[in-house]
This record gives C-alpha cells, structure tokens and sequence, in this order.
C-alpha cells in the first residue's frame, strides 16, 4: 500500500530541489529570499513542508517566478 503525501509532511533540501526542478542551491537562495518557508533542526538543517514546497511548484509551472532549471 503506497503512503499518501500530506500537507505537513517534511522534506529535505534535495526533496525540495527534485519536485522543484531547481538546484540545491537555488532552493536555499529562495528559502534565505523568505519565498519558501523553512523549519530548521537543532543542528541547522532545513526542512520543507511539501504543501509549500508544491504551491511553489504550481507557481513556477504558471511563469510566476523565475529560477533555472536543472
């Protein structure tokens, strides 16, 4: 039985970037812009909630923000 993606759910840096279609590093450049919301662990990584990770999706996939492609 396959897992079913909820809003909340978390997801790394790399998630991030391969739903995006955007590098590593651009997702952390809008993440520091304060386009995509992080959380951040203790130790400092950043973490994604995959509802703002896919509204950005969306959002990119109507023109409305720039950003290279991998």
């Amino acid at each position: 039985m396959s897992q079913m993606n909820a809003p909340d759910d978390l997801m790394t840096v790399a998630d991030a970037a391969g739903i995006l279609g955007l590098s590593v590093d651009m997702v952390r450049l809008l993440e520091k812009s304060g386009r995509l919301p992080a959380l951040r662990t203790t130790g400092g990584i950043r973490l994604f909630r995959r509802a703002d990770v896919e509204r950005l999706a969306e959002e990119r996939k109507r023109g409305r923000i720039g950003g290279s492609r991998r």
